[in-house]
């Protein structure tokens, strides 16, 4: 039995399968995170098969905290089969250094949230706003 090719795929479907708006798509189309797709004889764009799966990769990226430059440039590498592991590993701690800021803050926020959750309504009354101070505070680099 001979496998059907993979087709390509139209925008909504791509849409659809990863999750994502249009208007994102257009964004990592424009900032070369995805390939512009082949267009059909009326215009229409025809995405690779794999181009959810990218999109997954990028977004996934993204919400650890890199930036479009950054996925940019590891796609690219990847694509090209060289990638820098001194550049991703440069990048891996800058990231692990900023989730950790990201979780002093949070822990910070935590504090208060839970204190109104229990009645306690104190750091609405402190007219210094040491919540705000604390929490801008809470991760800065040592």
């Amino acid at each position: 039995m001979l496998r059907e090719a993979a087709r390509p795929l139209t925008t909504r479907t791509v849409c659809e399968l990863a999750g994502v708006s249009r208007g994102l798509l257009r964004v990592y189309e424009r900032e070369g995170l995805i390939a512009p797709p082949a267009r059909t004889p009326s215009g229409y764009r025809d995405y690779p098969p794999d181009t959810p799966e990218r999109l997954a990769v990028i977004r996934g990226l993204k919400e650890v905290g890199f930036t479009l430059r950054e996925i940019a440039l590891l796609l690219d590498e990847r694509d090209a089969g060289r990638i820098d592991p001194a550049r991703l590993q440069a990048l891996a701690a800058e990231q692990v250094a900023l989730i950790d800021r990201r979780i002093a803050r949070l822990q910070v926020v935590r504090e208060v949230v839970a204190s109104l959750a229990r009645g306690e309504r104190s750091v609405l009354d402190d007219e210094e706003c040491n919540f705000v101070l604390r929490f801008l505070q809470a991760g800065e680099a040592s």
